[in-house]
Parts: structure tokens; C-alpha cells; sequence
């Protein structure tokens, strides 16, 4: 028997960081992509915090994450209206029989829109955590892994840039394909400018300073393609300060 320690963890959320960023990049309400993504990032959670690890969650992250669910947890918690008198105008609420209710409000004016974003805020907060019980070489071989799915963005993304300005791909996923695999071009260059201070860090610190240097430059070239001022000057920025 090898002591070798086990790496399928690592694997496994390697595998879902991988997919969120190939499927992950729509931005209307109820994508089944979304909640698959959802669901496998719970589910690989789960699967991490069942083995047991040396590695402990520091105390004041899970607290910060224990008051975000729970914010969001009280929108969807029927309160007295009377709370509410005089704190929302009635023009915010959603439905117009709702106006002048004496009884129970929520403090959402979309309550299934805030389930939405409750779903999404405990797949993140979940796939967060059961990173920080990965050991610190296990961290870094999840770089790769988003490597691998930045590279596939860049590649149609480039594709798409050679073919046209403004050339949109439908019926490949459940959203229309705007940049990269995004429907938004904004999201599109924020992953981008996201990965410049990880391919710094690949370069200088990882001994790969060529092929850190041609992806750095790739990046930037894929930013000002992607033509959204706002995620070039971030990109300038953060690779200035990377």
C-alpha cells in the first residue's frame, strides 16, 4: 500500500471548478447549467467534509459565511408589515395587491429571485470551504484546473473575435454565446482580467516564465478584443500591480 496521501478530492472539485467556468456563463433565470453546476458543488462539498482532513476552516470565515446565508435567509421570512411602514415605498413592491397589507411581508420584493441567489450563495459558500480543507499542494493543483477552462474561453473567444465583431452562437448551450462561453462580454473580460495575478504567479513563482509571459499577453490581446473599456483598464491595472 502506497502512503501516498489520496488526491481524488482534489479532483473533484478540480473537475467542478472546470465546468463551471465551460457551462457556467449564462445570465438568465433558471438555467438548468446553473443548477447542475449548483448541485455539483454541494454534492462534491459534502463529499470532502465526510473524509476526515488536518485541515481546519479558520472560525471567522465560517461565521462570515453563516451571517451571509443568514441575511439572505430573512429576506425570505414572513416579518409583520407594519415593520415595513414607512421604510419601502409602495411602488417597490412587486405585486400591487400588496399594498396596504396589514399582516406578513418579506423583506424581498422577488421572493423566488432570492431563492435563486440563496441556491447560488451556499453552492459558492460550500465549494469555498471544502477548498480551505484541501492541503496547501492540493490548493495549487486546482490551478490547472482553472487553466484549463480559461484556455477554453480564450480559444472560442478568439475564434469567435476572427470571425466577426459581433457574432453570437446559439443552440450550443441554453443561452445565447456572446463572448468567449458568456452571454455578457463584460463577464467574459472579468474572467480574463481575473487570471492575469494567476498566470503572474505561474510565471515568476512557478518557474514558467515563458509560457507565464505568452499567456499574459494572450490575456491582455483577449481584453481588448473583448472590447469593454472598463475590464482592459482593470486588466492594465491588475497586471501592473501583480
Amino acid at each position: 500500500m502506497s502512503d501516498r496521501p489520496s488526491e481524488w478530492d482534489k479532483y473533484l472539485l478540480g473537475s467542478v471548478l472546470f465546468i463551471s467556468l465551460l457551462f457556467g456563463g449564462g445570465t438568465a433565470n433558471g438555467l438548468y447549467t446553473d443548477t447542475l453546476i449548483e448541485i455539483a458543488a454541494i454534492v462534491s462539498a459534502a463529499a470532502v467534509f465526510s473524509q476526515t482532513s488536518g485541515q481546519r476552516v479558520p472560525h471567522s470565515v465560517l461565521w462570515l459565511l453563516i451571517f451571509a446565508v443568514a441575511l439572505v435567509i430573512l429576506q425570505i421570512v414572513p416579518l409583520p408589515a407594519a415593520i415595513f411602514s414607512g421604510l419601502r415605498p409602495e411602488l417597490l413592491l412587486a405585486d400591487s395587491g400588496l399594498v396596504g397589507e396589514t399582516r406578513f411581508r418579506f423583506v424581498s420584493v422577488g421572493v423566488g429571485r432570492t431563492i435563486e441567489c440563496l441556491l447560488y450563495l451556499v453552492a459558492a459558500a460550500a465549494f469555498f470551504l471544502s477548498v480551505l480543507r484541501l492541503r496547501v499542494e492540493q490548493v495549487h493543483g486546482l490551478l490547472p484546473f482553472f487553466f484549463m477552462g480559461v484556455i477554453c474561453n480564450g480559444l472560442a473567444g478568439a475564434i469567435q473575435y476572427s470571425l466577426s465583431d459581433d457574432i453570437a452562437i446559439e443552440g450550443l448551450l441554453p443561452f445565447t454565446i456572446n463572448a468567449g462561453l458568456f452571454a455578457n462580454e463584460n463577464h467574459f473580460a472579468a474572467l480574463l482580467f481575473v487570471s492575469i495575478p494567476f498566470v503572474v504567479y505561474y510565471g515568476l513563482f512557478r518557474g514558467h516564465l515563458l509560457s507565464g509571459s505568452l499567456g499574459l499577453v494572450t490575456l491582455l490581446l483577449l481584453l481588448l478584443a473583448a472590447g469593454s473599456r472598463a475590464g482592459v483598464l482593470i486588466g492594465l491595472a491588475i497586471t501592473v500591480l501583480s
